[in-house]
């Protein structure tokens, strides 16, 4: 078979593709063909991928740029990609028109610019689009995002990367999808383990708390320095990621006295290594999809504190599942970092065996399988 994962504006860097190229890998090794499709420039292509400069999406093109400029400013890039959808659908099916694939999989924000294809296809959700974007409005406005996501993702076959992801779509957006199941996001355990065992950076402590992510709204890392402020503080407290708020939570340490305590990493390349030197990862997000850096940690046997947001319950299961604590509750999250630094659990990738991307990649093959099956 032939199978297209569109990832539209990601690159080979972003979190989009890691979480799809062990799966994509593993197809191909089952015979079949995998191509990555981006409208932007992802980097040098790899194999049979494909970079499409479609027009009114593609930021290279001086021209694609005056066209898409003036009307995301007025409209706003959501209605922008709702409105001319036909156009972008009309350039990729005609793009691709040769290569005749049998299955085709929107990953991530790649269906909303392209929502118009009627096509078969599935529509891959990876994140909560109420909790991460709708709800930031209020009034009118917020009302207006969600009909308009209801719009986007009804009538579609959708496949959610965890259950909290499926409840956020078809509870909070109040989409009527033609179908939905979860199609959870695959990881080849022994890659990762390799890419731990290499090197850390010689700037961080020999031992840590760790955390990672943009330091945004959804992250609150704000909650995590005010829960860290009350623990035991056994151990200092590594911060990884960059963005705007990262000086808010600079002062904050500063105003809770525990700058002394905490360091601020910036933004890291490959943070595995950092796993095998963390004594404890904490998640404090509001908002997730299927967190991978929780994934990513107990593969390098570093037991795991969240909130109770997105797929984190999902994946610390079983006995695990006490260290998942309530969102934006302060005392219970510095609660759990003393208890499980006291008495750390054994964790490893068999926590998580269901994620084994083989597992996933069988899922995948039987879904083209489908889509196959309905072609005229």
């Amino acid at each position: 078979m032939k199978i297209a994962f569109i990832l539209g504006g990601g690159t080979y860097w972003q979190s989009l593709y890691r979480v799809t190229s062990d799966v994509a890998e593993e197809i191909r090794k089952q015979g079949h063909q995998v191509d990555f499709v981006f409208w932007e420039n992802p980097g040098p292509i790899e194999g049979n991928d494909k970079y499409l400069k479609i027009f009114g999406l593609n930021k290279e093109s001086k021209l694609s740029k005056v066209f898409s400029k003036p009307l995301i400013a007025l409209l706003g890039k959501h209605f922008y990609h709702f409105l001319f959808s036909p156009l972008f659908c009309w350039q990729l099916k005609s793009k691709l028109q040769a290569e005749k694939y049998q299955a085709i999989f929107y990953h991530g924000m790649s269906c909303i610019p392209l929502h118009a294809d009627k096509d078969d296809h599935y529509v891959v959700v990876h994140s909560c689009k109420y909790e991460n974007f709708v709800e930031r409005y209020t009034g009118v406005r917020r009302h207006i995002f969600r009909w308009l996501y209801k719009k986007i993702y009804s009538g579609k076959k959708l496949l959610t990367v965890s259950q909290d992801v499926q409840d956020d779509m078809t509870q909070k957006i109040g989409a009527r999808p033609e179908s939905i199941e979860n199609i959870y996001n695959g990881f080849d355990f022994d890659r990762l383990k390799a890419e731990i065992a290499k090197p850390a950076p010689d700037s961080l402590p020999d031992s840590f708390i760790m955390s990672a992510g943009r330091p945004d709204r959804t992250k609150r890392f704000d909650i995590l320095l005010r829960a860290y402020a009350k623990s035991n503080k056994t151990y200092p407290l590594v911060i990884f990621g960059d963005g705007k708020r990262l000086n808010q939570l600079k002062q904050l340490a500063n105003e809770l006295g525990i700058a002394k305590d905490v360091f601020f990493a910036g933004f890291c390349n490959n943070l595995l290594p950092a796993f095998r030197r963390a004594k404890l990862y904490v998640s404090s997000s509001d908002v997730e999809g299927l967190p991978t850096v929780i994934v990513e940690s107990l593969v390098a046997c570093t037991p795991v504190v969240a909130t109770d947001a997105g797929g984190c319950r999902e994946l610390l299961n079983g006995e695990l599942s006490k260290w998942v604590v309530p969102r934006r509750d302060i005392d219970a999250l510095a609660r759990a970092m003393n208890d499980i630094l006291q008495n750390p659990p054994e964790v490893s990738y068999n926590n998580i065996a269901f994620l084994d991307y083989r597992r996933i990649a069988k899922h995948y093959i039987a879904l083209s399988e489908q889509l196959k099956g309905h072609q005229r």
